[in-house]
């Protein structure tokens, strides 16, 4: 600590000299503080020299913005915070092998004392380094990184990183154990000799005399001095690449005109097909050879993307064209009688036909109907091959959840000679992840893939990867991309790398280097070669086989019932709803000390989360003591609690990577965590620990009283989206005793420590606790656990009476001004609470208000309806930014206008339906299966935990919807939406 503090004096000191422009005292600073940061721009961007940049660039920022630090006190964590934002710029602009920049850094600058830690890396020694720290999480690296750069000391990068020296330890010993001990030592070593040295204190000093820190940050502009260059040793490999992936994709075209004309009723079809696929091979050689001609001439000017663009324009225009130039000479050809003599006889369509005759198509439809589609129905006609141009039988559409057919229409899984769905599988695909001869989708794989992620032997899509791949990132043979391009040959405008590579930012470089999407995709394909063989050849089949097997049968007998195959299939997609939550599924027991505890094990899921619920909130702070349980929250997880040293929030969410909450509601508290299912015994013993040993200091207090009223500022103030709902929550709920949701400042200010402490001490004990967990767990397993960490804590005193709510203020609109913009309006009203007669017919309303106001746009990080039934089910609220010239009344009439059409009509069919398609997961009246409940465990602890806080019974509640009437509706339309239950605010810019 003497360390740390001697260093923070050092460091005021330092910096108020740097504010008075001292270059002298900022070449201490430097000097001081260059290993840091270095070490924090590498974690971010994974190049060494890029990282020197950043880091230099750091400082130069940080001499420009001097006067804007107020506590030089922090300069540490100040210089961290600029090294990583402009460490993620640099990684996000700048994919090159080498530092981006317009600003040339001063390496050439005399060294004073070179050392044998200066001593440079190699270009493989770096690769090797990084290809080891970037599979340690950011968490652990980060610590592993500056300790070797910090000469080997806890301390300083415990005062780096805001952390305690304990916790350092720990991630530090968790990163160590992450890399194998045979390559531990190089690590180190390399780490030691990757620290900036003298030189790189010169480059920044030097980069300040010559004006470098007035200029526009290269690194975040992201420009190249390499613009237009081309790596000239692997032009002729890079060539052949990307004529190789292109001769593939035209080979491709040619099979798709081909198979058309074999199988054509007529030779002159036949002879038109070819032809037309003779001089649209023609047109796409020279439209590759056009594409190459250009890159090798004009890469890196104006002219090369205008060429680049005419040129994809022509090309498409003439596809176009002589696609419906062919589909019209053909529309006239079937329209005569042909002679005998014109009959195509090709050996594929004489097979075609003797295969005709022997299937027939399946016909069958499920029983079973949900929202009144069938979950499997399957509508194939019976082939029938022409011999002229007669007329082809129609094709059948069939429509379903599962949806088999010749135009199958189906929610989940769609397969046919067209395809829709979310999994769509056919000739032509449409849907999430759609597989075809042409697939268009989220996820499109196929012969033409186009899609967000388009992969095939042409893919188009914001990722692409093919033979031929266009793309915002584009990887592939030849690789046509602007941000990004990979491949044999590769075209970009930022950038581009492979064997050929051109672009205007920056050509060149390792392909399986670059740490973004097109880059990890081809390393993984790199090193995944026979699996990434295997799965193409699997694809194959399921496109190519899959169809004809679900459509057909053999007219011989039939074989295998379509059931048997189909089933299976359906299984995979379907979500089982059941008409409540099964009681067997979840696991529930008592403590003799009064803790409730809840389990439901979910087959499948890798993650398992905990949620500690205590029946204590804002309703129970004492009079005077307003954020009183809002500042117990902060410090339950982040003091010390048994071995566990304290931490900052930072740490404590940065510890939980997928996933941690901790909240204050009006008469609860929440605490969770989402870790991999074998650190279960851990989490709860740490659980545990923070109910019976949490050790509550006047530094905790410190720490979290600024972070608490930081939070309710923005809830009431800087966030104009949050400001309005919480500001008209306190009209339609007045909080308790004279306080305010979250806490008012002053009384906030003015918590005595001893008052903290004693709250905490007295109420969250397991007599007012209930324990949720949901994931990979054992049952008995988990008893045990339960019982053994929380079974000798004592119970505690029972939950203080929750003070009564104000008298509600409604039916008037308060206008208020605060920071921020746009002005934003809130309706707010006060719903029933769970057991209410009105609770059901409250959902139904909601779900159409929900429905309504989906495009009203609620302001940043807001829905426009919030209706959190669990988290906060005091308060159901419309809100809406104000649009341009709108006034507080108009505003006010908009959303009340938009209210009063969705609590008018009465009640509907199918309606029910919808509140259990909307909220069933929430309330427990409808369960999906575990693989989709394993993707979400904390919603499924959370949820069990809380509607047992609330007395909400799945059964009952079901019951209660199946009764409901239309009166009761229209009722809950008066009592709870009513004009006279409504209050309004109008929040205003200042």
């Amino acid at each position: 600590m003497n360390t740390v503090a001697t260093d923070r004096i050092i460091d005021e000191k330092l910096w108020r000299s740097v504010r008075e422009g001292d270059a002298e005292a900022f070449e201490q600073v430097v000097l001081r503080h260059q290993a840091l940061v270095s070490g924090v721009a590498y974690n971010a961007c994974g190049n060494l020299a890029l990282s020197e940049d950043v880091a230099q660039e750091t400082f130069w920022a940080a001499w420009r913005q001097r006067d804007s630090l107020i506590d030089p006190g922090r300069l540490k964590s100040w210089l961290c915070g600029i090294a990583r934002n402009l460490g993620a710029n640099a990684l996000r602009r700048s994919s090159a092998g080498k530092p981006a920049g317009s600003v040339e850094r001063v390496n050439d600058l005399a060294d004073d004392d070179p050392g044998p830690d200066d001593v440079a890396m190699s270009r493989e020694e770096e690769a090797r380094l990084w290809l080891l720290l970037e599979q340690i999480p950011p968490t652990y690296r980060e610590p592993l990184i500056l300790f070797y750069r910090q000469d080997q000391s806890v301390a300083e990068v415990a005062s780096c990183l805001d952390l305690t020296e304990d916790a350092v330890k720990q991630r530090l010993a968790r990163g160590r154990s992450m890399l194998r001990d045979r390559i531990a030592d190089q690590v180190e070593a390399g780490l030691r000799r990757s620290r900036p040295g003298r030189s790189f204190t010169a480059g920044v000093m030097a980069g300040l005399s010559l004006g470098a820190a007035g200029a526009k940050s290269a690194v975040a502009a992201g420009t190249s001095v390499t613009a237009g260059t081309v790596a000239k040793g692997a032009l002729a490999s890079g060539l052949s690449g990307g004529l190789l992936g292109s001769l593939i994709g035209i080979a491709g075209g040619w099979l798709g005109v081909w198979l058309p004309a074999q199988m054509a009723p007529t030779v002159r079809e036949r002879e038109l097909y070819l032809r037309a696929g003779r001089r649209m091979v023609l047109a796409s050689l020279i439209f590759t050879g056009a594409i190459l001609v250009m890159a090798k001439t004009l890469a890196g000017t104006p002219r090369y993307m205008i060429g680049l663009g005419l040129a994809i324009v022509l090309f498409q225009v003439y596809i176009f064209a002589e696609a419906i130039r062919l589909s019209r000479i053909i529309k006239a050809i079937r329209k005569t009688v042909p002679a005998a003599t014109d009959l195509n006889q090709t050996a594929m369509r004489r097979g075609a036909a003797s295969l005709a005759g022997k299937i027939r198509g399946r016909v069958y439809q499920s029983p079973i109907r949900l929202l009144g589609l069938p979950l499997l129905d399957i509508q194939v006609a019976d082939p029938v091959f022409v011999t002229g141009h007669e007329s082809s039988p129609l094709p059948r559409v069939a429509r379903g959840w599962v949806a088999i057919g010749d135009d199958a229409r189906g929610i989940l899984l769609g397969v046919g000679s067209k395809g829709y769905g979310l999994v769509a599988i056919g000739g032509r695909a449409v849907g999430g992840l759609s597989m075809g001869g042409v697939a268009v989708g989220v996820v499109a794989i196929g012969g033409l893939g186009l899609g967000l992620v388009g992969l095939g032997g042409l893919a188009v899509g914001v990722l692409a990867f093919g033979g031929g791949a266009v793309g915002w990132q584009a990887c592939g043979g030849l690789a046509v991309a602007w941000d990004l391009a990979i491949g044999g040959g590769a075209i970009a405008w930022n950038t581009a790398a492979g064997g050929a590579a051109v672009a205007h930012g920056v050509a060149g470089g390792d392909p399986a280097g670059f740490d973004q999407p097109a880059g990890r995709l081809m390393r993984w394909t790199l090193n995944h070669r026979d699996q990434v063989r295997l799965g193409f050849i699997a694809l194959a089949v399921v496109v190519g086989a899959l169809p004809s097997l679900l459509m057909y049968r053999r007219n011989r007998g039939s074989g295998l019932k379509a059931s048997a195959v189909l089933v299976p299939v359906f299984l995979l997609f379907y979500f089982a709803y059941t008409k409540a939550e099964s009681p067997d599924r979840v696991v529930r027991f008592g403590l003799d000390n009064g803790l409730t505890v809840l389990a439901r094990p979910i087959a499948g899921a890798k993650q398992t989360a905990l949620v500690v619920l205590y029946n204590v909130g804002g309703d129970h702070d004492p009079e005077g003591r307003s954020g009183l349980a809002h500042i117990v929250e902060h410090i339950y997880v982040t003091a010390k609690a048994g071995e566990t040293p304290a931490r900052s929030a930072v740490d404590f969410f940065r510890s939980y990577q997928a996933g941690c909450n901790a909240q204050t509601g009006d008469r609860y508290t929440a605490v969770a965590t989402v870790f991999p299912s074998e650190q279960l015994d851990d989490e709860l013993r740490q659980a545990a620990a923070r109910m019976s040993e949490l050790t509550i200091t006047a530094s905790d207090l410190d720490r979290e009283r600024p972070r608490l009223l930081d939070e309710v500022a923005n809830m009431f103030e800087r966030v104009p989206s949050l400001a309005a709902q919480n500001n008209a929550r306190e009209l339609v709920r007045p909080t308790p005793r004279g306080g305010r949701r979250g806490g008012l400042p002053a009384q906030v200010q003015a918590l005595p420590l001893d008052d903290v402490r004693a709250h905490w001490k007295r109420y969250y004990k397991p007599r007012n606790a209930v324990l949720a967990a949901a994931g990979a767990i054992d049952p008995a397993t988990f008893r045990a656990a339960v019982t053994k960490h929380f079974g000798t804590i004592p119970g505690g005193d029972p939950a203080p009476s929750p003070g009564e709510p104000g008298a509600a203020v409604l039916g008037e609109e308060r206008k208020l001004a605060a920071a921020g913009s746009p002005a934003t309006a809130c309706l707010a009203m006060a719903p029933p609470q769970p057991g209410s007669d009105l609770y059901a017919p409250y959902l139904v309303l909601g779900t159409r208000l929900m429905k309504a106001g989906a495009g009203l746009g609620g302001g940043p990080g807001m829905a426009p309806v919030y209706m959190p039934l669990l988290d906060d089910p005091s308060l159901v609220a419309v809100s809406s930014p104000a649009r341009p010239g709108e006034t507080p009344e108009q505003i006010a009439g908009r959303l009340s206008a938009l209210l009063e059409e969705a609590v008018k009509p009465d009640l509907g069919p199918g309606e029910v339906t919808e509140v259990e398609q909307m909220f069933g997961l929430f309330l427990g009246t409808v369960e999906p299966p575990d693989q989709a409940l394993a993707l979400n465990p904390y919603a499924v602890a959370f949820t069990l935990g809380r509607r047992e806080q609330l007395g909400l019974d799945p059964v009952k509640l079901r019951a209660a919807f199946q009764a409901m009437k239309p009166e009761a509706v229209r009722r809950a339309a008066t009592e709870v939406f009513g004009p006279s239950r409504r209050a309004r605010v109008f929040l205003a810019p200042q």
